[in-house]
């Protein structure tokens, strides 16, 4: 008896599923047939109607190119926290005013690891064989409908395997070119830049494919279909993503066709001395990546790192969403630019606020960043990067908290970001030989060491050196003349 009442609840939950199974899959086919009547759809289709000029240009002679890389500028660097030792400006002394080079005011513009939660739905009666996958990407729920069937295959790595690969994904458009206009909705809806992009489609070629090669041959497929510019090379082992970027990339492999570089999207580890990849781009109206950041990617994640730091004898929890941290750790090397203008997260303001906001009751301008200056100077332990990482590496303002140490142009970061929230005045980054710091356009006028930029006094803020407050510069840097970093 018991015997016959588990089979009755097994085949109960059994319907229940295939019931959940069919609500998912019919829902999926309204959105799918709404979208394939859509003008979206009738725009796709219009594009479309370049893949066969595009495969023709794909059938030109391959070349191959040499590969290159930017080495990260290494600026010598104190190995222990200078601290500043002259006296404190008395308000007798005169305004120092520093120059600075007005003409360099514009700085050129690895798996991720993440929990996917994924199930997989064989779909009856509708083209036998196919499969609606539903994949979580950085917190976002979305639906993946394909054929494995009718996955293309990558036999070799030649020109010829390549145009095949494409030809093959070409056959079924109409499925990827949905499934691809659902990962640009992910993109916007989470605030991704393209760099993102290029990880959500990494996480879902991952989801479809076992072979690392055929991923990237997707992830090209689904970028130009998505209005990229870029190509795709080859050496004896794999395939490399290469795309022209907006911003300087370092540590990144790349290749130089026309005047423009290609950078390895992909690049791990072992560097190629050369790729073999066709000439030119196909349209002169795709665009190149950008990698600067227009604000804090929507990143869901239930793991959480925490850190204490002490500033004027109170302890300070911040807790990190980890998923967040590890896209900011993999994120290529920029310019400076770019991390001085991502801001810190809603919960570690909300946390720091808590800390400042009482002590700034009453305060002058001067005196918030004083403190300001304080707490990064103290709290947070000073090392090189070469001691930290064995390698040259910029931090975003989050990391700078996060990680046990930082140097110069790390606190700067920082420094600028907590300026920006807590005061609004307006700031810039200066660039010595081996020291980064800032300078800030403070309302008050005060006596101190400053440049003037855009016709306006910005005093020097340096939150490396102990004990320097608003408006001083350390003696050894005042005969130089630091380069503007705006973002």
């Amino acid at each position: 008896m018991k015997r016959q009442a588990t089979v009755f609840i097994i085949i109960i939950f059994a319907n229940i599923v295939q019931a959940q199974t069919d609500t998912v899959f019919n829902a999926y086919l309204r959105d799918f047939e709404k979208y394939r009547k859509s003008a979206e759809y009738d725009f796709n289709k219009f594009k479309s109607q370049n893949d066969s000029a595009f495969l023709k240009f794909l059938e030109q002679t391959w070349q191959e190119f040499d590969i290159f890389k930017n080495v990260q500028p290494v600026k010598p660097k104190p190995k222990d926290q200078p601290i500043f030792q002259v006296e404190s400006l008395d308000g007798k002394k005169s305004p120092n005013s520093i120059i600075a080079d007005q003409t360099s005011l514009v700085i050129h513009e690895k798996e991720l690891f993440i929990d996917t939660v994924t199930q997989e739905f064989k779909i009856k009666g509708f083209k036998s064989n196919a499969i609606l996958k539903s994949i979580n990407i950085f917190g976002s729920n979305t639906n993946l409908f394909y054929y494995p069937t009718k996955l293309p295959k990558l036999t070799s790595l030649n020109e010829k395997s390549i145009y095949t690969f494409y030809k093959e994904l070409l056959t079924n458009n109409i499925i990827w070119d949905y499934n691809i206009n659902e990962f640009e909705k992910i993109k916007v809806t989470s605030n991704f830049n393209d760099w993102g992009y290029y990880l959500i489609l990494s996480k879902a070629a991952e989801s479809i494919f076992s072979n690392k090669n055929e991923e990237i041959l997707f992830i090209w497929y689904a970028l130009i279909k998505s209005g990229y510019c870029l190509k795709v090379g080859f050496n004896n082992e794999s395939l490399f993503l290469l795309v022209p970027s907006k911003e300087v990339l370092y540590g990144i492999p790349y290749l130089t066709d026309k005047g423009i570089h290609y950078y390895v999207l992909n690049y791990e580890e072992n560097q190629p001395d050369h790729l073999k990849t066709y000439q030119g781009f196909f349209t002169n109206n795709a665009k190149a990546f950008s990698f600067k950041l227009s604000g804090i990617p929507l990143i869901s994640s239930e793991k959480i790192e925490e850190r204490e730091l002490t500033f004027n004898q109170e302890k300070v929890n911040l807790v990190f969403n980890k998923e967040y941290l590890d896209f900011l750790n993999i994120y290529p090397q920029c310019d400076l630019n770019i991390y001085f203008d991502l801001p810190l997260s809603s919960s570690i303001l909300t946390t720091l606020s808590k800390l400042f906001i009482p002590i700034f009751q009453g305060k002058t301008s001067i005196e918030k960043i004083n403190i300001l200056l304080a707490f990064i100077q103290k709290a947070i332990p000073y090392k090189t990067d070469q001691e930290q990482f064995g390698k040259e590496r910029y931090m975003f303002a989050e990391e700078s908290l996060f990680y046990p140490y930082s140097d110069c142009e790390d606190r700067t970061v920082l420094l600028g970001q907590l300026v920006t929230y807590f005061t609004g005045l307006p700031c810039v980054g200066l660039e010595f030989n081996d020291h980064i710091t800032l300078a800030v356009n403070f309302p008050e006028e005060f006596n101190g060491d400053y440049i003037l930029y855009q016709e306006h006094k910005y005093f020097i803020c340096d939150p490396t050196y102990i004990n320097a407050k608003s408006g001083m510069l350390s003696p050894d840097l005042k005969d130089e003349k630091p380069q503007i970093i705006v973002w």
